[in-house]
C-alpha cells in the first residue's frame, strides 16, 4: 500500500513535473514568438516609413530642382531683357506670372536698391537693406540667392521667400538685381499633395541648417513664430550628396537630399507618433493574447493550435497597416507600378484623372511590350536592369501618345528586390507646355512671330564664328519703314500692327529658309543673309523694297509704306558684330535722309 502510494505520489509528481515542463516550454515558446512578432511588426513599419520618406525626399528634391531651374532661367532672361530690351520686361513678367502660379511678384531694382519695375501696384520702398540685395553688393555674390522666409509688411499673414539674381552690364559691372517672391502656400501647393499630409512635413534649409521654406509655415503666424521656426528647424546634415537618414529628437523620422547646385537640403519628415501608438497597441494586444493562450495551455495541454490564431490575428493587424499605407499612397500623385524585371505589371495604384492607354482594371498582368513601342520598351527594360544591378534609383522623362493626345511623363524606378522594381510616374504635360511656350516667347516677337533681338544677335554671332573658321561671307540688312508713323497717327495703332504683320509675312515669303528675318523693335527689321555677297544682297534689297511698298487693304483703305535699307557685308565692310551693325545702321540712315 505504501509502495502504491509512493508510486502514485511519484506519478503525480511526474505529471506535475511534465505539466510544469510543458507550461514552461509553452511560456518560453510564447515569449519567443511574441518577441519575433513585435520585432517583425516594428521592422515592417520602420521600413515602410523609411521607404515613403526616402522616395518623397528624392522626388521632392527633383521637383524643387526643376522648379528653381525654371525660375532661375526666367530671372536671367528678365535681367537680359532689362539691359537689351527694357520695353519687353513688363509683358514677359506678366506672361511668366500667369504661366507659373508659384511666383507672387517680380521686381527690378537698380544698383542702389531702388525699385525700377514691379508687377505689384503701389509704393515700393527700397530693398537696399534686404539680404537678397546686400548679398550681391557687399559679398559680390555672382549667382542666385534664396532668402529666409519673411512676412509681407502690408499683408502680415502672407509668408514668402525671395529669389534674386544680379544684373550686370557688358563690362560685368553690377547695375541691379531681379527678384521673384514666392508665397509659402503657393510653393506648398506646387510641390504636391504629400506636403499636406498631417503626418508628413517638408522643408528646405541652406547648408548651415537655416530654414528657407517649410510646409508647416501656415497663414496667421506672427514674425516671432517664423524666427522661432528658423532656430528650431536646424537639422544635423552631412555635406555629402545622396540620401541620409536620421531620427530627430522631436519624434520624427526624416530623409533629406543635398542639392549641390542650390547649396540646400530638401528634407521630408514623417511624425512617428501614430506609428509608435500602433506598435504599442499591437504590443498590448499581443501581450493579452498570449496570457489567454498561456492559461489555455495550462488548462488544456493539447491546445497547441494557438499559433494559427496568432497568425490570423497578425494578418488582420498587418491588413490594417496595409490599408493605412494604401491610403497614404492614394494621396500621392498619379501612378505607381510594381513590375517584374521582364516588364510584367503585378500591381498598381492610379489616380482617377491619370491618362492611361488601357483601363486601369486591365493593367495587372500586362507586359510593357503589349503597351509601348519596341524602342520605348527596350529603354525602360534597360533602366530597370540598371536599377536592379546598381540598387540606385533611375529617372527618365519621355513623351507618349495616349488616346490621340501627346503627354509628357516623369518616371522614377526604385529596386524592391533582385527581380522587382517600383515605378512612380507623374504627368508633367502642363509643365512641359509652359516651358516650351516661355522658351518660344523669349526668342520671338509677340506681334509678328519673327525672331526678336536676342535671337538675331545669337544667329549673328554664329555667322561671325562660322566666317572665322570657314571664311564664309554673309550680309546684314537693316530695314526702317517710311510712313509708318503717319499710319499710326492717322489710323491708330491697330492699323500699324496690321502693317507690321503684313510686312513680316512678306519678308518671310521672299527670303530663303536659311535666311533670318527679325523685328528689332518698333518699325525696324533686320535680316541675315548667309553665304551672300554684297552684289547678291543688292538684288535682294531691290526685291524687298518692291515687295514692302505694295499697299494693303485696311477696312477699305489702302495703306502703304516704303523701306530704307542699309547693308553691311562680312568681310568686305567689317568682321565683328559691332562694326557690322554700325555700318548697316549708318547706311540705312543715310538712305533714309536722302529720300526725305
Amino acid at each position: 500500500m505504501t509502495t502504491r502510494f509512493s508510486n502514485l505520489q511519484f506519478n503525480r509528481t511526474l505529471v506535475l513535473f511534465v505539466l510544469l515542463l510543458v507550461w514552461v516550454l509553452c511560456a518560453l515558446s510564447l515569449r519567443f514568438f511574441y518577441l519575433q512578432q513585435i520585432s517583425g511588426y516594428q521592422n515592417s513599419i520602420n521600413d515602410q516609413i523609411s521607404q515613403r520618406v526616402s522616395m518623397s525626399s528624392v522626388m521632392q528634391a527633383e521637383l524643387i530642382d526643376k522648379e528653381l531651374s525654371s525660375l532661375a532661367a526666367n530671372l536671367k532672361q528678365i535681367g537680359v531683357l532689362s539691359v537689351h530690351s527694357p520695353e519687353q520686361v513688363a509683358s514677359f513678367a506678366e506672361s511668366l506670372k500667369k504661366l507659373n502660379p508659384t511666383i507672387w511678384h517680380l521686381y527690378l531694382a537698380d544698383s542702389k536698391g531702388n525699385i525700377t519695375f514691379s508687377t505689384k501696384e503701389g509704393y515700393h520702398p527700397p530693398i537696399s537693406v534686404r539680404d537678397y540685395f546686400t548679398e550681391h553688393t557687399k559679398n559680390g555674390l555672382p549667382k542666385f540667392y534664396i532668402s529666409s522666409p519673411r512676412q509681407s509688411i502690408i499683408q502680415e499673414s502672407a509668408l514668402y521667400i525671395a529669389v534674386s539674381y544680379p544684373i550686370r552690364n557688358a563690362e560685368e559691372q553690377f547695375i541691379g538685381v531681379v527678384v521673384a517672391t514666392l508665397k509659402s502656400d503657393d510653393l506648398t501647393d506646387q510641390l504636391g499633395n504629400i506636403t499636406k499630409n498631417k503626418n508628413i512635413s517638408a522643408m528646405l534649409t541652406d547648408r548651415s541648417g537655416k530654414l528657407i521654406w517649410s510646409s508647416s509655415l501656415g497663414e496667421g503666424q506672427q514674425k516671432d513664430d517664423v524666427y522661432s521656426l528658423c532656430r528650431d528647424h536646424r537639422y544635423q546634415a552631412s555635406k555629402e550628396m545622396g540620401i541620409h537618414r536620421i531620427k530627430l529628437d522631436n519624434n520624427a523620422q526624416c530623409d533629406f537630399q543635398f542639392l549641390e547646385k542650390w547649396e540646400m537640403f530638401s528634407i521630408v519628415a514623417e511624425n512617428r507618433v501614430s506609428a509608435e501608438q500602433s506598435i504599442q497597441q499591437y504590443q498590448q494586444e499581443m501581450f493579452h493574447r498570449n496570457i489567454i493562450i498561456l492559461m489555455a495551455f495550462t488548462l488544456l495541454l493539447f491546445f497547441l493550435g494557438n499559433q494559427l490564431l496568432k497568425q490570423i490575428e497578425s494578418r488582420r493587424l498587418l491588413a490594417i497597416l496595409n490599408q493605412r499605407n494604401k491610403a497614404i499612397i492614394d494621396a500621392m500623385p498619379d501612378l505607381l507600378l510594381t513590375m517584374r524585371e521582364d516588364g510584367t505589371i503585378i500591381d498598381h495604384e492610379v489616380q482617377d484623372n491619370f491618362p492611361l492607354m488601357i483601363a486601369a482594371s486591365k493593367l495587372n498582368g500586362m507586359n510593357l511590350k503589349d503597351l509601348l513601342e519596341p524602342e520605348m520598351v527596350d529603354k525602360k527594360l534597360a533602366l530597370m536592369a540598371q536599377t536592379i544591378d546598381t540598387g540606385e534609383p533611375t529617372t527618365m522623362e519621355y513623351p507618349l501618345m495616349v488616346n490621340g493626345e501627346e503627354y509628357y511623363f516623369l518616371e522614377r524606378l526604385t529596386a524592391l528586390d533582385e527581380k522587382h522594381v517600383l515605378a512612380c510616374i507623374i504627368d508633367i504635360t502642363s509643365r512641359h507646355e509652359a516651358e516650351s511656350k516661355l522658351e518660344w516667347q523669349a526668342f520671338h516677337d509677340g506681334l509678328t512671330g519673327l525672331a526678336n533681338r536676342l535671337m538675331f544677335f545669337e544667329f549673328l554671332n554664329k555667322l561671325i564664328h562660322d566666317y572665322r573658321r570657314n571664311t564664309r561671307e554673309f550680309t546684314i540688312l537693316f530695314i526702317d519703314l517710311n510712313g509708318f508713323k503717319e499710319i499710326n497717327d492717322n489710323y491708330g495703332h491697330h492699323a500699324g500692327d496690321e502693317v507690321l504683320k503684313h510686312t513680316a509675312q512678306q519678308l518671310s515669303n521672299i527670303l530663303r529658309q536659311t535666311d533670318t528675318v527679325a523685328r528689332l523693335g518698333g518699325d525696324e527689321f533686320a535680316i541675315l543673309l548667309p553665304e551672300t555677297s554684297s552684289g547678291q544682297a543688292k538684288r535682294v534689297i531691290n526685291t524687298i523694297a518692291e515687295t514692302i511698298q505694295q499697299p494693303i487693304d485696311y477696312n477699305g483703305t489702302s495703306l502703304s509704306v516704303t523701306a530704307s535699307i542699309g547693308m553691311a557685308a562680312c568681310p568686305h565692310d567689317a568682321t565683328s558684330a559691332d562694326e557690322l551693325l554700325n555700318v548697316a545702321d549708318k547706311r540705312m540712315y543715310e538712305i533714309k535722309s536722302s529720300n526725305r
